[in-house]
């Protein structure tokens, strides 16, 4: 059975990798600003191996997210303060 390609694309990426440490706990998260995902960036915990898709309008809902990254529920508006700050349009568009 032959596989069918839907898509090859190469493209630079701005990649940014954080170590936050709260009071109790301790996150490794990778952003991946791309150009793929309609506006959102791809979020990975290197922890828990799993990823969200993030947008800036995305940050207030931290059910979509929060479990996903393993966040705890005492660190999250810590991490939506984060967010806001890392997937700030204006803030990206200096970088890119």
């Amino acid at each position: 059975m032959a596989l069918d390609y839907l898509l090859d694309e190469t493209e630079n990426q701005m990649v940014r990798y954080y170590c936050i440490a709260s009071k109790d706990y301790r996150y490794d998260i990778v952003i991946v600003h791309s150009e793929m995902f309609l506006g959102k960036a791809m979020v990975m915990s290197i922890q828990n191996r799993r990823m969200v898709l993030l947008s800036y309008d995305d940050i207030s809902d931290a059910n979509y997210w929060g479990g996903q990254l393993g966040i705890q529920n005492t660190d999250i508006n810590k991490f939506k303060d984060f967010f806001y700050m890392v997937l700030d349009k204006g803030q990206l568009l200096e970088l890119f």
